[in-house]
């Protein structure tokens, strides 16, 4: 009866908070962020080079167009400038401490609107640069621009049209909203692991933060958006079950992900992660703007919208840990050079995509075949995966068994 009870409470909240919303998201403005950001003159966003320079003065000249007070090392600035050791990991949640020193700068506008607490949407806008340093996959073309229009220039435009949004429509007014960009996620989330280190908003008036991170890729079969972190509130779960979109949602409780959000997640801040799924161009040339599915964008950035607002009729959230899954932090020894399908919610784990002269290519896996089991491992979804690539060391060799279809097969995986 509680749980139907709060339903009820929260399917007026939502009503009132949509209601109250006249603002929606705009495919123009969407496609304009995205087409610059992912252009060959920002050359793929590496942290510290000149294209990364670009996108921050093109991030800082929209907050400044939309009103957002600076909010960066200090009230003067938009920038939080650091420094960094590049990880060999991409999202190993240590961070490195020898190596090459690159420099990153996080991009921060703030809504003040006078209240005692206040809400963080934020979202990487660092990419890959032309793949020859960080965390390219090795099989992916060295030399080449990675564009990165999904990851992450989709979540960036996100910010960048909810900033637009909550600027324009006054209806925010018992939070603030702190906009954030980050850069050097791809090193490993150093960019808001240095935010939470030192906040410009103390962490005990956050009340909660939003992340997006590949949003730019709705199947419009599936229409699945996954949403993690709905663990770490208890308002969370209830709130989403009664927004008001056609997108179909997937939760994942855990705070820990390989995403911005983990930073705040442990520093105890409740937090969401919205994410449209994984895709054969992940961090590839090929990861493009003429590829995203614009209209899908909207969709999602309309649903973060109505969070927002919704939230707008809580007190500051309670925060709740969650469990952790063992595998989201480690350095892996090995790869697959497979696209994980991460809305898959059926056992197993489906294969989006292989990469071309990879582990799973060589040995015959293919696109759509569910891996079940690896050497004596098996696998029920992404996370026993990840705990059962673990356990192998590069050069050696065991037995991959997948669905495919209506049979069972199995393939020799060398290492």
């Amino acid at each position: 009866m509680k749980r139907v009870w709060k339903g009820i409470a929260l399917t007026a909240a939502v009503a009132m908070a949509t209601m109250a919303c006249g603002q929606k998201a705009e495919i123009s403005n969407i496609k304009k962020h995205i087409v610059y950001l992912a252009s060959d003159e920002l050359g793929g966003r590496m942290p510290g080079a000149e294209g990364e320079k670009l996108a921050q003065r093109y991030l800082s000249a929209e907050f400044r167009k939309y009103g957002l007070a600076p909010k960066g090392t200090d009230d003067k600035s938009y920038y939080q400038h650091f420094t960094f050791h590049m990880s060999k990991n991409p999202h190993d949640t240590a961070e490195a401490t020898t190596g090459e020193l690159y420099h990153g700068t996080n991009v921060i506008g703030y809504l003040d609107n006078k209240a005692a607490y206040t809400i963080v949407i934020g979202a990487h806008y660092d990419h890959l640069g032309d793949g020859t340093r960080g965390n390219s996959l090795d099989a992916n073309p060295k030399g080449k621009i990675h564009h990165g229009a999904d990851d992450n220039a989709s979540g960036t435009a996100g910010v960048l049209e909810l900033a637009r949004i909550f600027t324009s429509n006054g209806v925010t007014e018992k939070y603030n909203i702190l906009f954030i960009c980050f850069s050097a996620e791809e090193a490993g989330l150093i960019g808001s692991k240095y935010y939470v280190n030192h906040p410009t908003i103390p962490l005990n008036k956050t009340s909660c933060m939003i992340n997006m991170d590949m949003i730019g890729r709705l199947n419009d079969s599936t229409r699945k958006v996954i949403v993690y972190g709905t663990g770490t509130s208890n308002v969370w779960e209830p709130l989403l079950d009664h927004t008001r979109s056609d997108v179909v949602l997937k939760f994942d409780s855990a705070g820990v992900g390989p995403s911005d959000q983990t930073s705040f997640y442990l520093k105890s801040i409740p937090v969401l992660f919205f994410f449209t799924g994984q895709h054969s161009d992940y961090h590839k040339p090929t990861d493009v703007a003429e590829k995203i599915n614009y209209e899908g964008e909207k969709r999602v950035i309309d649903l973060v919208a109505q969070v927002v607002d919704s939230l707008q009729n809580y007190p500051k959230l309670a925060f709740q840990m969650t469990s952790t899954h063992e595998s989201t932090s480690s350095t892996f020894k090995v790869s697959m050079g497979i696209m994980p399908d991460y809305a898959y919610d059926k056992p197993g784990l489906r294969v989006d995509g292989v990469t071309d002269n990879r582990p799973a290519q060589k040995a015959g896996i293919k696109a759509d075949d569910v891996i079940i089991q690896m050497g004596e491992y098996p696998v029920k979804d992404i996370y026993s995966y990840m705990d059962a690539l673990n356990k192998f060391d590069k050069g050696k060799t065991t037995i991959v068994v997948v669905q495919r279809g209506a049979e069972k097969k199995e393939f020799t995986v060398t290492f």
